[in-house]
């Protein structure tokens, strides 16, 4: 008798998904958004091997503000013998009157810092040098934090001197009237520098370079101005008829009681410091600054916005003044190219430098490079800071949103967030990439005109930034995860004005985020709350397909999601194109502490059950949670393609998505294809 041989059944493949290494890639289309990648994401973060994770959730920390914080919350150290301690410090504005407040992480108020007031809105900046902290806010004059007595000292102007003249006698082997020489005076304080006086002119035969030292100088003297430190001379020559020539820097720090200077032609003029018009003895109005080489670094010069202002040298940090080699170099003056950030930095060749970015237009923008030059002119040498315009036109909008982190420059700029550095081929050569193509869609929702407010934070391998999404104020933090290969995970539902790094006295860092003017920390240990309101989580991948060309099709079996140590309640969704178009399939599951499965339109499941409010969150659920749990999404419908996502809404919610594994049979191509 004939016996049929057995029909094999159909083989079973697998197509497993367990690396989102590639982020959030909303730059592509649903069809070509890669495998290890997610179309959109909400509110989690890639950890360990590229698993998914909820983010970090907010919790509060430190002393809540008295006030209204102006700007930045920043960190400075006090140093008392071998022994340190970490403070923070703000502007708060409290009840209308602005001033200076300080407190350590493990305090519950913060301490006011009387003697002075500041400008009722104007967000502040914070830059230490030494046991000194600037207080920056581009609108009040320059004052610091002395640390040792914790008190303000500010600065007050000195007037300007009046013009000099010759002194008795003074005028040594000079006649005729070829030439004309210009002589001008500054007064310097301990910060600063006065606008120069008028000049005093003297008619010369012989131009200045020609002069005999020994024979021929020319003696001016001048009136004193109260609480002068010291004096500058300035000087400039021109043809008889010609008109007064732009005047330059011959000596600096002439002693405070000195009233003479003679001039025999042997001091070279300093072509990089030309008269000041303006009067900076009270400091420099600047909205931001940094610490670096030894010296403070200063821009945004409500005054003299093209200005890049340098401190002293030791012991002088805080004088501005040529007197002690402070000073200022212009930087794209009278251009649209307006200095906005300083940052420590270096060029190709690793040499260190101070990196200038300025803000230009239409996502223009460029980078200068400042160095130390040492002239030498006959028996006198002098150092001026040279100016070099950096390779490329990468400037930002951003200052705050700069980063320097593992040898490279991040920021923000209007054609998308760049980074330069260093290439492996390119030694000697700093190069600048665009990092944001993959969410290249999200970069247009950002509002330029906002943009100033964006702020940067770098911390564990991940660079952080608050930005504006199609908002005057900043609503949403972006993450770039240099340690999984530049992946983009975004957005996550913080608002935050200010995010910085803070190091409590016991040893910890702390994250912190300043959100309506409440003081948090990231907190890996609270679960999907956020000051006790739960935030919602979500990813979905794009379309996977069963060929490369897209046209096969299979008969999708099930879905298999492994979660690493779940608690809370989580729903998946699997999305599959059928002959009779898009069809969802979806589960709900609650975990930890023992499950109920339920189904879709059973009143238990979490998308039809109504949501507790925001103020009935009282506490965050603690569930032992087992190490790895497999939720399957019953199919079994032919498909073309699939795309599988999920999330949540609750709070105490936890999970690590590891792999996602779709079982299906391949039935090849399909008419209706």
């Amino acid at each position: 008798m004939y016996k049929p041989s057995p029909i094999k059944p159909p083989r079973i493949q697998r197509k497993s998904m367990s690396d989102w290494s590639s982020g959030t890639v909303s730059a592509l289309d649903d069809r070509r958004t890669p495998v290890k990648g997610l179309r959109s994401s909400g509110n989690v973060i890639l950890a360990q091997d590229s698993v998914i994770t909820p983010r970090p959730s907010l919790t509060k920390y430190g002393p809540q503000p008295i006030g209204k914080i102006l700007g930045e919350i920043g960190e400075f150290r006090v140093t008392t013998g071998a022994t340190s301690e970490y403070w923070m410090i703000t502007l708060q504005n409290v009840s209308g009157t602005t001033r200076l407040y300080i407190a350590k992480g493990e305090d519950t108020t913060w301490t006011l810092i009387s003697g002075k007031t500041y400008h009722v809105s104007a967000g502040a900046r914070f830059v230490q040098i030494g046991n000194k902290v600037l207080v920056l806010n581009g609108e009040d004059y320059l004052s610091y934090l002395d640390t040792p007595t914790m008190t303000i000292i500010a600065f007050t102007a000195l007037s300007n001197p009046a013009a000099p003249t010759l002194d008795t006698g003074g005028n040594t082997g000079l006649t005729g009237t070829n030439f004309k020489v210009y002589y001008a005076v500054t007064a310097n304080s301990t910060v600063g520098e006065t606008a120069g006086s008028p000049a005093f002119t003297q008619q010369v035969s012989i131009d200045r370079d020609m002069w005999n030292p020994d024979t021929q100088s020319i003696r001016i003297k001048w009136t004193t101005v109260t609480n002068v430190k010291s004096w500058n001379i300035y000087m400039g020559v021109a043809a008889d008829g010609a008109g007064q020539p732009q005047l330059y820097l011959i000596a600096s720090g002439i002693d405070a009681t000195t009233l003479t200077f003679t001039d025999n032609g042997t001091k070279a003029q300093d072509l990089a410091r030309p008269l000041p018009t303006s009067n900076s003895t009270s400091g420099p109005r600047c909205a931001g600054g940094k610490a670096g080489n030894g010296r403070v670094w200063l821009v945004r010069d409500k005054d003299n916005p093209f200005w890049v202002w340098r401190g002293g040298d030791y012991n002088h940090e805080v004088d501005f003044s040529p007197a002690y080699g402070g000073g200022y170099t212009p930087i794209g003056s009278g251009t649209k190219e307006v200095p906005i950030q300083v940052i420590p930095y270096r060029d190709g060749k690793g040499d260190p430098r101070v990196t200038v970015l300025s803000q230009g237009t239409n996502g223009g923008g460029k980078r200068y490079l400042l160095s130390p030059q040492t002239i030498t002119y006959g028996a006198s040498s002098f150092i001026v800071w040279k100016s070099d315009e950096d390779s490329g036109g990468d400037g930002t909008d951003s200052p705050d949103g700069v980063l320097v982190y593992n040898n490279s420059l991040h920021y923000p700029s209007r054609d998308g967030f760049k980074t330069t550095g260093t290439l492996p081929q390119l030694q000697n050569v700093l190069s600048t990439n665009r990092t944001s193509n993959t969410i290249w869609e999200n970069i247009s929702t950002l509002r330029t005109s906002a943009m100033s407010k964006c702020v940067g934070m770098a911390y564990e391998g991940r660079l952080y930034w608050s930005l504006p999404v199609a908002s005057t104020t900043n609503n949403e933090v972006w993450v770039l995860d240099l340690d999984r290969k530049g992946a983009w995970m975004r957005p996550w539902s913080i608002p935050a004005d200010w995010m910085m790094l803070y190091n409590d006295n016991n040893g910890n860092t702390h994250p912190i985020f300043l959100v309506n003017n409440v003081i948090y920390e990231l907190n890996k240990g609270v679960k999907t709350s956020d000051g006790g309101r739960p935030f919602a989580t979500s990813g979905q991948s794009g379309q996977i397909l069963f060929s490369d060309d897209g046209r096969e099709w299979a008969r999708l079996i099930k879905v298999v999601v492994t979660l690493l140590r779940p608690q809370g309640e989580i729903n998946f969704t699997v999305v599959g194109n059928t002959e009779d178009g898009r069809q969802p399939f979806y589960f709900s599951d609650t975990f930890g502490g023992g499950t109920t499965r339920a189904g879709w339109s059973d009143p238990l499941n979490s998308w039809s059950n109504p949501k507790k409010g925001w103020s009935e969150i009282t506490v965050v659920p603690k569930i032992l949670n087992e190490p790895s749990i497999d939720v399957e999404i019953e199919v079994d419908e032919d498909v073309q393609w699939f795309q599988y996502g999920w999330n949540s809404t609750g709070p105490g919610v936890d999970y690590a998505i590891s792999n996602v594994v779709a079982e299906y049979v391949n039935i090849g191509l399909k008419e209706s294809s």
